[in-house]
């Protein structure tokens, strides 16, 4: 089984070079890497040259997340397509979690657990994490994380035509949706294990909320082809992580060399469909 990694990246120059090595770094080789520079204006090119010989670099110059996915999945040739964000570190038995996920014919996505490496008290907000997802796990999958993901090649060219792609919806939870819509069964796969940042939470609480809320405005546009009640619990999801925004920030924080100024900062991730914003 040939699996594809596709990591769609945007000003990640600090963070693209540890999720490549921990990709290269695999028990079981993959068999190829696409990373899709979405415009960067920082170093990340840069970055890229040293994995020249051993990584396609693609370009997408329409700007947002969906279009890099969308070019990187579409140039992928494995028969399975995994999809990772800049910042995540996949374990190194990651890839054989992905064939043993997908040796069930039918199964057509998965998507696996997270932990967070650059937070206080990570035993405890990754445990929290973990309930949601388990909580979200009851029954066939209608969302994906985009940053530990994997999908059929035949799955994904099935969906592609009629996949969002505007800034008003999350791209994996959008290609979730679509994927139960059509009947292809998507799992959680608990050996994908990865590593991601919580970088999105030193965002100032404006930003954090809008991109909080895409979650119930995704499934709201899709009237019928999620699970039953799946606004309801994204609506109540969203709301536990606001409540929660001040003591994940301070946790984010206090793992910062400077906890200080990444407090009082807004550096963190922005719209995750439009870069910079």
């Amino acid at each position: 089984m040939l699996v594809s990694v596709v990591v769609p990246v945007y000003n990640e120059e600090q963070f693209i070079g540890p999720c490549l090595d921990a990709v290269l770094g695999q028990d079981e080789p993959v068999h190829e890497i696409i990373v899709v520079d979405n415009a960067s204006s920082d170093g990340t090119l840069r970055a890229l040259d040293a994995y020249a010989d051993r990584v396609t670099t693609l370009h997408e110059p329409r700007r947002g997340v969906q279009h890099a996915r969308n070019r990187g999945m579409d140039a992928a040739r494995g028969d399975v397509i995994g999809r990772i964000d800049a910042d995540t570190r996949v374990g190194p038995g990651w890839s054989r979690a992905v064939r043993e996920a997908f040796t069930d014919p039918g199964v057509h996505a998965a998507t696996g657990p997270v932990s967070y490496y650059d937070v206080v008290l990570s035993r405890v907000i990754d445990g929290g994490d973990a309930l949601f997802r388990w909580s979200w796990s009851r029954g066939p999958l209608d969302w994906l994380l985009g940053a530990n993901m994997a999908i059929r090649a035949h799955s994904w060219r099935r969906v592609r035509p009629v996949l969002c792609d505007d800034a008003g919806a999350h791209e994996d939870i959008d290609l979730a949706i679509h994927l139960h819509g059509a009947g292809a069964a998507a799992v959680f796969a608990t050996g994908m294990r990865a590593g991601t940042s919580a970088r999105r939470i030193a965002n100032r609480f404006g930003d954090y909320r809008a991109y909080v809320l895409m979650t119930e405005r995704t499934y709201r546009r899709h009237p019928g082809q999620a699970r039953p009640r799946a606004y309801a619990r994204a609506w109540l999801t969203a709301r536990a992580q606001l409540l929660l925004f001040p003591v994940l920030r301070l946790a984010y924080a206090l793992a910062q060399p400077r906890p200080w100024a990444a407090l009082r900062g807004s550096g963190g991730r922005k719209h995750p469909m439009l870069p910079g914003r």
